[in-house]
C-alpha cells in the first residue's frame, strides 16, 4: 500500500513539473499570417494548401515559424517530415490536400513554415 502511494505522489510531483508547450504571441502570429514563401510557385501551393492549418492557433499544425512546435519536427529529419506530409500523419491529411505535390515540393514548404520568423517581421 504504501509502495502504492508512493508511486502516485511521484507520479503527481512529475506531472506538475512537465512544462506547458509553448504558444506563439500575438506577434508571432501576425507574422505566420503574413509570411510567404519566396518562391511564387511554392507561395501558391502554401496558399491554397497549408496556410488554413498553419496559421491556426486552434489547429494542431505547427504554426509557421514558430520554432518550439517546429522544433521537436525537426530533430526526426526532412525525410520523415516529407513522408509525414507525403502519407499524413495524425490530424494532417496526405499531401496537406495538394495532390499534386511532389516530395520535393512538400519538402520547400516544410523548410519554409519551419524557419523560424522574429515576431512581427514579414516574410513576404
Amino acid at each position: 500500500m504504501r509502495t502504492l502511494i508512493m508511486a502516485a505522489c511521484a507520479a503527481t510531483v512529475l506531472a506538475a513539473c512537465t512544462p506547458k508547450p509553448a504558444t506563439p504571441t500575438a506577434g508571432q502570429i501576425s507574422a505566420a499570417e503574413t509570411a510567404l514563401p519566396a518562391d511564387p510557385q511554392i507561395a501558391k501551393i502554401y496558399q491554397r494548401s497549408c496556410i488554413g492549418c498553419h496559421t491556426a492557433v486552434s489547429s494542431t499544425a505547427p504554426i509557421v515559424g514558430f520554432a518550439p512546435a517546429w522544433q521537436p519536427r525537426l530533430q526526426q529529419g526532412m525525410a520523415t517530415l516529407v513522408q509525414h506530409a507525403r502519407e499524413g500523419y495524425k490530424a494532417m491529411p496526405a499531401k496537406g490536400y495538394c495532390s499534386d505535390c511532389s516530395d520535393q515540393d512538400l519538402q520547400k514548404l516544410i523548410e519554409f513554415m519551419s524557419t523560424t520568423i522574429p515576431a512581427g517581421k514579414d516574410n513576404s
